[in-house]
């Protein structure tokens, strides 16, 4: 009930006024038929209201009409002008700065730049081709790498060399070990 009061409080200087719509007015009379502190507080109201309205109003001597709009144009002088929200002030400041609408375009071209360079130093050269000379020591290497697999036994035609300071192989014919002496 509580919030209900507080809803028509709010608007009781537009019921005492007649600035309501019907059935909006009509809502707030009911109202304050049936509640006694809404009532009075219309009732008070009102009496505030009637006494204001019965208040004269002074006129103003010629010389205040004079000087008010000297004075009025004066003091808006003087007031400093309010802050500009941000991103007003930070839009205003990239405005000043035309060079600054170049950084994404020369971003651009630099990337490029080195993308270009990295792609040309990556593209095959071709090998010059070799000399007679050179042709020669390949196939001399060629023909040795054909034969490793002889080299592979190296160790053993070393083993054949010992053997052929043996007697018994210097003379087959004899058919017999050498005697030892």
């Amino acid at each position: 009930m509580k919030d209900r009061c507080d809803e028509i409080c709010e608007e009781l200087i537009s019921f005492s006024e007649g600035e309501l719509a019907p059935a909006r007015h009509h809502r707030v009379a009911v109202h304050l038929g049936g509640c006694a502190a809404c009532a009075r507080e219309a009732e008070r109201l009102a009496e505030v209201l009637s006494r204001t309205r019965a208040l004269s109003t002074p006129e103003m001597p010629e010389a205040f009409w004079a000087d008010f709009g000297a004075a009025v144009r004066q003091r808006v002088a003087a007031e400093t002008p309010p802050r500009a929200p941000f991103f007003q002030r930070v839009e205003a400041w990239r405005d000043r700065l035309t060079w600054l609408r170049l950084v994404p375009a020369l971003g651009a071209a630099v990337a490029a730049g080195v993308m270009l360079a990295f792609g040309l130093a990556r593209i095959p050269q071709v090998p010059p081709s070799p000399s007679p000379a050179e042709s020669v020591a390949v196939s001399d290497s060629l023909a040795i790498a054909q034969h490793l697999d002889i080299l592979e036994h190296l160790d053993e035609l070393e083993h054949l060399d010992l053997l052929e300071h043996l007697t018994v192989l210097q003379a087959p014919e004899l058919g017999r070990l050498p005697a030892r002496s």
